[in-house]
């Protein structure tokens, strides 16, 4: 199984999740904000800071301007003040590009001005480092 992380990360919370999962399984996380390419993926782990109770603007286009079929599937994961899971806008995007978007999403606190300044601690780190083994595993 092909199997690809990519994330975007203004503050370095979200950053932080994609390099625990890429060292869980074994796979070096791209930031889409960096020249790569992404190739034909069976799994993709993505990764998007919500700001303002939205994603952020750059993954959606990003997403919005993948070839058709290059995605198989999705899993969500990222960072807000308040951990929670605001991603319903990206999981459309997902879903509009024929990618399943499987159900299990991570979301943890990330620190914003002095809101979750401790966020994402060894503990978050651990948490989505075991959630993505369980979803490689599962898949």
């Amino acid at each position: 199984m092909n199997t690809n992380i990519i994330y975007i990360s203004n503050s370095g919370n979200t950053k932080k999740l994609a390099e625990a999962i890429g060292e869980a399984i074994n796979i070096e996380p791209i930031d889409i904000t960096k020249e790569h390419i992404l190739s034909d993926t069976d799994l993709l782990f993505v990764g998007t800071g919500i700001y303002g109770g939205k994603p952020n603007e750059k993954m959606i286009n990003y997403i919005d301007n993948l070839p058709a079929n290059k995605i198989k599937g999705a899993v969500i994961f990222g960072t807000s003040a308040s951990g929670k899971d605001n991603s319903q806008l990206l999981v459309n995007c997902l879903r509009a590009k024929n990618i399943e978007v499987y159900s299990q999403h991570y979301f943890c606190k990330g620190k914003f001005w002095f809101i979750s300044k401790k966020h994402p601690n060894d503990v978050d780190l651990d948490r989505v480092s075991r959630f993505a083994k369980y979803i490689v595993e599962k898949i």
